[in-house]
């Protein structure tokens, strides 16, 4: 899938978790799950601040 060597960027392993977190959390406040999303940032231990995309979000639009 990704090109070795051809200078192209491979996200790693802890860039792939961030983006998936980050969709995840998205998804849960677009359904209207806040208190989830809340929770589930505390329980990721997450520090950054976040910038959600426009609604319905990634995995909202992959799924349905």
């Amino acid at each position: 899938m990704y090109a070795k060597g051809k200078g192209s960027s491979v996200p790693s392993d802890a860039q792939a978790r961030e983006k998936l977190a980050l969709y995840v959390y998205e998804y849960l406040l677009h359904v209207g799950a806040q208190k989830a999303a809340q929770t589930f940032l505390s329980e990721i231990r997450w520090e950054k601040n976040i910038t959600l995309g426009e609604p319905p979000g990634f995995l909202h639009s992959w799924w349905w």
